[in-house]
């Protein structure tokens, strides 16, 4: 019985390490990716010569519409408004959760209630009700990053961790 205890404790602090490992992955590839989004700002010479690759990878993920965009230097960044707020709320939330390392059980929906205040100005912007406002892009767009980053991280941490402790309680 102790044998199993014992075994019981090295699987867990073997999944909290796995865990953290993973958080840690996870906001270094969204530094380095919201680093990049904001490149323009950083005014490095050596940018300068990158700058049209970056702006070709950024274009994967967004329309890159220049009056959508923050401005830094007189160059845009690499993403619109609304995405450079997904990636900073997702780079947010993986910074907090990582200084709080607090077990993660998100659920679907509370994704789709976190989702609506984009939802609605998407919807409003795209039916005339007002004009693109920078602001609010951003700040809808750092929830839904937030969430979604959330969301995928316990996800993750479900499908990675605690089916590996399930299976190991039978």
């Amino acid at each position: 019985n102790d044998l199993q205890s014992l075994s019981w404790i090295i699987l867990i602090s073997s999944i909290k390490a796995k865990s953290k490992f993973l958080r840690i992955i996870l906001l270094i590839f969204l530094l380095v990716w919201s680093t990049g989004i904001i490149s323009p700002c950083l005014n490095l010479k050596s940018l300068n010569s990158i700058y049209p690759f970056q702006k070709m990878l950024y274009s994967n993920i967004c329309h890159q519409d220049v009056h959508k965009s923050f401005i830094c230097h007189n160059i845009p960044f690499l993403v619109c408004t609304r995405c450079t707020g997904i990636y900073f709320g997702a780079l947010i939330s993986a910074v907090v959760i990582l200084i709080l390392n607090i077990k993660l059980k998100f659920k679907t929906k509370f994704l789709y209630l976190l989702s609506i205040p984009m939802l609605f100005d998407v919807l409003f912007y795209s039916i005339g009700i007002y004009p693109y406002n920078k602001f609010i892009a951003a700040s809808t767009g750092i929830l839904f990053g937030s969430s979604i980053f959330l969301y995928i991280l316990s996800a993750l941490e479900y499908l990675l961790f605690d089916k590996q402790k399930n299976n190991n309680d039978i």
